[in-house]
């Protein structure tokens, strides 16, 4: 093992609660409230989900003689109770006897939605949290006057609601913790009016739907978020994270819940507990039983929920938490993985025993167990690592604090001036990513994130994007180029390599194409230049990409 490697494993060693990071509490997303399926509880009382996010309708429970819970989908919250069962209430439906049954906009339609928010929490001891709106960034859970209003002005419209639910909430119950946003991703653009305007003396947590971001990027993400005013400590809640690819979906629970654990997120719902009709993986099936997403949950629960946690990377292309000291979370760049005691055992994402050659995977941890405490620099050693950089694993944000060091200078070609690229919050406009992202300057499209560019046109003339690679020392490399454009790519893209501004490779690209380079000799101080432009038009070009240098001698 290098001995760089190995002083990062030690420093490993390190008790992880001096970071005062733990393991998130485990959620479940039902829909008791829209349908009461005993077998569907049962299910999810075997799987061992101990805290649920679901709703109770204001318009089924309030009407001229007062609130009445009657119903199966009303009282369900009893039966959580009678089972020490806690969850969130998400209140975000109108009723028909104020403003029209839409999002609540006049000063009486809000107390009235708050008030049976309050109402409700008052019933339900079960209820411990209430998250305020759901996806309201979105198109998809808002009606009314403020789905039409622009961005800025929806987000203090419903930051009006946030407060008066919170005023009445905390009246009924102020142990109750109240959850702001709600937001589908990570919208910073569109939480910076909310924030500006004091939204974080409004809520306990802020609640965020983190689908579109990856987990790998996750904490650099937050770390965007935490800019705003208000929000350097303010606690997470990530209340739907899912995957539609079953086979997918155990390694992305055991990533995500990793790097939550690293971002301060206290809570972590899986989106959903049971078959949805949507697509997304669920924790049970439609009979109850645990599918594999399920069971990677319940390996979750049994070791890693509310343990202390350290960041246990060893380098920028591998991803790692030390869970109480003796549960090991671990992927990336792949190679061989040595056990080197006799304690240890390593499972998949779903718990199963894994025996043989061990590897790393970039979409499937390995959960790596002992019966001591475990000293990754001692416990077990990792193969030589040949990755020396990398677009994805090393992209950062310009100007926020905690971010990764990234080899890459990240620009933009327009004519003949080079612009280096700049932080945006994300959906800080329409048509904007909903994540934090790289904009060019002067233009309106062209951007780029850890996964995803989008080149452009500016002032009749294409606008490239660029990542420059210098190399530190002398060094062989192969050049890596994973690009696919989109399916509404016009006439595709084009892609040029080049070392110190001479041609290495260069192609127009209309489909997924993996492209890799003889091994390239470069000196300290060589400039190795991935570029992406329009093939003519940038309409449709939005394409996903991946640059990785990989060492070849």
């Amino acid at each position: 093992m290098p001995a760089r490697l190995a002083l990062l494993f030690a420093a490993l060693a390190l008790p992880a609660a001096a970071l005062d990071l733990k393991g998130p509490e485990l959620g479940a997303a039902s829909n008791f409230g829209q349908h009461w399926v005993p077998g569907i509880f049962a299910g999810a009382r075997a799987l061992g989900v101990r805290n649920f996010r679901d709703a109770v309708y204001w318009d089924e429970v309030e009407g001229p003689q007062g609130f009445r819970f009657t119903t199966a989908e009303t009282t369900f919250p009893d039966l959580l109770a009678a089972n020490g069962m806690t969850m969130s209430l998400t209140v975000n439906n109108g009723h028909p006897a104020w403003d029209g049954g839409v999002t609540p906009y006049t000063p009486a339609g809000i107390a009235a939605f708050a008030h049976a928010a309050a109402e409700t929490v008052k019933r339900f001891p079960a209820i411990t949290a209430v998250e305020v709106g759901n996806e309201w960034n979105s198109a998809n859970f808002v009606t009314g006057p403020v789905k039409v209003a622009p961005l800025p002005e929806r987000a203090l419209e419903t930051l009006a609601i946030l407060r008066a639910v919170q005023a009445a909430v905390t009246a009924v119950n102020p142990q109750v913790r109240i959850l702001g946003g709600g937001v589908h991703s990570i919208p910073v653009g569109y939480l910076a009016p909310m924030f500006d305007a004091g939204a974080a003396q409004a809520m306990d947590a802020l609640a965020l739907h983190t689908y579109t971001t990856p987990p790998e990027q996750l904490v650099r993400q937050v770390a965007v978020f935490r800019q705003l005013p208000g929000a350097a400590t303010l606690p997470l809640d990530v209340t739907e994270f899912g995957e539609p690819d079953a086979a997918r979906a155990p390694g992305l629970l055991l990533r995500d819940y990793c790097q939550m654990a690293l971002s301060g997120v206290e809570r972590a719902v899986w989106y959903p507990l049971n078959p949805r009709g949507d697509g997304l993986a669920p924790l049970i099936d439609a009979t109850g039983k645990a599918t594999a997403v399920g069971r990677a949950y319940r390996q979750i629960a049994a070791t890693m929920e509310g343990a202390p946690v350290a960041d246990a990377a060893p380098d920028p292309f591998t991803y790692a938490c030390l869970f109480g000291g003796r549960t090991l979370v671990i992927w990336g760049a792949p190679r061989a993985v040595t056990l080197r005691r006799a304690d240890l055992s390593a499972t998949d994402p779903t718990g199963a025993p894994l025996t043989g050659p061990l590897m790393l995977s970039e979409t499937d941890p390995l959960v790596i167990r002992g019966d001591a405490p475990l000293a990754p620099g001692r416990d077990l050693s990792l193969a030589p690592q040949t990755v020396i950089a990398d677009s994805y694993d090393q992209f950062a944000y310009p100007g926020v604090p905690g971010q990764p060091a990234d080899p890459f200078a990240r620009l933009a070609r327009i004519g003949g001036r080079i612009l280096p690229l700049e932080t945006h919050g994300g959906q800080d406009r329409q048509g904007a990513p909903w994540t934090p992202y790289l904009g060019v300057p002067g233009t309106t499209f062209a951007r780029l994130t850890a996964d995803i560019l989008l080149p452009g046109a500016h002032a009749g003339g294409p606008v490239v994007i660029l990542h420059r690679f210098t190399a530190p020392d002398a060094m062989t490399v192969t050049a890596e180029a994973q690009l696919a454009p989109g399916p509404r790519s016009t006439d595709g893209i084009r892609y040029d390599l080049t070392l110190n501004g001479k041609p290495v490779d260069g192609a127009v690209i209309t489909a997924g194409a993996h492209r890799t380079t003889a091994p390239l000799h470069l000196a300290a101080g060589d400039v190795l230049e991935f570029a992406v432009g329009p093939n003519g038009t940038p309409t449709g070009d939005a394409t996903a990409y991946r640059f990785t240098l990989r060492r070849a001698d």
